[in-house]
């Protein structure tokens, strides 16, 4: 093959800077305005027509901010526009640009966030350069990734603004579920909910979870993490499982999250207890993300962080089924759409990864994409984003679906001998989905992963322990064990008339005697497998590794001996004879 020859920008490309300012541009213009954000303005005239790269030259977008046209637009006098391309292919160029420009600059300060970029930073700047017709097969493949990112986005985008309309229906009872007829009735928000006034020294709580605000995921309601209480000083809010956290910090109005947990929270949350039993918890925790709830909260006091005003909101008339059953019902079916959003937001956030990938391999040549190749990496276009799959199903959901078959692996596996590990749970648990062809979206590319957070905090795990189906304990040594609950009849009676005892005497007939690395072993090459296969690229072991060592997270794997490449085959070679 032909070597790739390292050539500097200059070489290549003109580099100006564009010649408007900001107050040129004009809302509704005819072209595109390209300045220092990744905003694209419009404007009426326009100074290039042409195929053309363009960055900021300083702001905070300074080699972080990237475009790429081709076509008649201007550009702001500080943003640099790299066009008449000459040997090099224009979108090739773009991607490799994006991928490495901001360490470039970096070498030029000692600082953590760049000034300004010197023209010099652009010209001398080195790239290796494949033969032109390879430069754009390689654009090419990266587009086609770029097209399908694009249309998760908007499909996502979409399933949101669902979302949010049917919330402005079935929240104010614009549009009945079948078989309810009773009446709605106003009520004041007072009425229904308190917030929580104790507070408690984290110092003298043991073991107690502490939110913070940066632990909610904004607008997803998503648990990213807490600080441990002893890490903790000042005092903190207190909630209960069942209390909805509610950031009244202006810009974080769209932080909620509804714990099965009790700890402790930032004083930044009100926590929300609904004490009217006719009132069900699910329901507040949307009605709090509706329309109304969020208009109500801009009355505010403060001015250098302004907070939402309970005494300003408490006296707002709100409109709730009197049928409690009818509001567990509404919060269903937003909870099947969150976790339909969820499940394509996973998706989204997995191809974004693997396109990193390609992008690390493919532009420095690791991976050489030579015509015949292009078959096997290519994505196919993308026409139409098939639905994500419902959680709901036989009348019971996917953490209740958890509860019960964590409880049936404890009674499978459990021993007095060998201590059953969170670990190796979470593994069968995983491997389980995949046999039993149900969505693995939950779990993420932790550094013993795959591990999913949603199981073990707020889905199966906290259930099953709740129901009496399981006991943990926990050591600081030795993390948290598994045992079987008073109550774990009651879950094998749930896998006996769901007809799936067949499927945890599977799970334990093939894996009963296999240790936790080699459980993560199966695991961790089953998840890079479909990752491959859904990126219609081929599974190798060297394949497999790329994409192990891409994830910043997963990369020390393979300084395990169980990750050596006899043992990764091998692992292939059982996967596809077990799923």
């Amino acid at each position: 093959m032909v070597k790739w020859e390292n050539t500097i920008l200059e070489a290549l490309m003109q580099i100006k800077t564009g010649s408007r300012n900001t107050e040129d541009k004009i809302d509704g213009g005819r072209y595109p305005f390209f300045v220092r954000s990744q905003q694209v303005e419009r404007i009426n005239s326009y100074t290039y027509d042409c195929e053309a790269v363009l960055t900021a030259g300083d702001g905070v977008g300074t080699g972080k901010v990237f475009h790429y046209i081709n076509g008649k637009f201007d550009a702001h006098q500080r943003v640099y526009v790299m066009s008449q391309f000459n040997g090099i292919d224009g979108k090739y160029f773009y991607y490799f640009f994006l991928n490495n420009f901001l360490s470039e600059v970096e070498k030029y300060t000692a600082k953590s966030s760049v000034d300004s970029v010197r023209r010099a930073m652009i010209a001398d700047m080195k790239i290796p350069l494949p033969p032109l017709a390879e430069q754009k097969r390689i654009a090419t493949l990266l587009s086609d990734m770029d097209e399908y990112i694009t249309a998760l986005e908007k499909l996502i985008a979409k399933k949101r603004d669902i979302k949010q309309g049917t919330m402005q229906e079935l929240l104010t009872g614009k549009r009945r579920l079948p078989g309810f007829r009773g009446e709605w009735v106003e009520k004041p928000l007072h009425q229904i909910m308190k917030i929580r006034k104790e507070r408690l020294n984290p110092i003298v709580v043991a073991n107690a979870r502490c939110i913070e605000l940066e632990h909610i995921e904004q607008e997803r309601g998503h648990l990213l993490g807490w600080t441990d209480s002893k890490n903790q000083k000042s005092l903190k809010a207190v909630f209960d499982a069942g209390d909805v956290l509610f950031g009244k910090l202006r810009p974080y109005l769209k932080k909620y999250f509804m714990p099965n947990f009790c700890g402790l929270c930032s004083t930044e949350f009100w926590v929300f207890t609904v004490f009217d039993d006719t009132i069900a918890n699910p329901y507040v925790y949307y009605m709090v993300q509706s329309y109304k709830f969020l208009e109500a909260t801009s009355s505010t006091t403060g001015t250098k962080m302004p907070r939402a005003d309970w005494s300003l909101m408490k006296d707002i008339e709100v409109i709730v089924p009197s049928d409690i059953n009818e509001q567990i019902a509404i919060a269903a079916i937003l909870s099947d759409m969150d976790a339909e959003i969820d499940i394509l937001t996973e998706k989204l956030e997995k191809m974004r990864h693997i396109k990193q990938g390609m992008m690390s391999e493919l532009l420095t040549g690791r991976i050489r994409l030579e015509e015949a190749e292009q078959e096997t990496l290519q994505p196919a276009k993308i026409i139409e984003i098939p639905k994500a799959e419902p959680t709901q199903k036989s009348g019971h959901n996917q953490q209740f679906d958890d509860a019960v078959m964590i409880a049936g692996i404890v009674d499978a596996f459990y021993s007095d001998k060998f201590p059953l590990g969170r670990k190796k749970v979470q593994k069968l648990l995983y491997l389980l989905r995949r046999y039993q062809d149900e969505s693995t979206a939950a779990f993420k590319k932790k550094a013993a992963g795959p591990y999913a957070d949603d199981v073990r905090y707020k889905g199966g795990e906290p259930i099953a322990r709740s129901r009496g189906y399981i006991a943990t304990t926990t050591i600081k040594s030795k993390g948290t064990t598994f045992a079987k609950g008073n109550n774990i009849q009651q879950a094998l009676d749930y896998i006996k008339r769901w007809n799936k005892q067949a499927d945890i005497q599977w799970l334990l007939d093939m894996f009963q005697y296999k240790s936790v690395d080699d459980l993560e072993l199966l695991a961790t090459v089953d998840m890079a497998i479909c990752d491959l296969t859904e990126a219609e690229i081929s599974v190798s072991v060297e394949s497999i590794k790329r994409l192990i060592s891409a994830n910043k997270e997963w990369r020390d794997k393979l300084k395990k001996q169980v990750f050596e490449d006899k043992k990764i085959t091998q692992a292939i070679r059982d996967l596809e004879a077990l799923l």
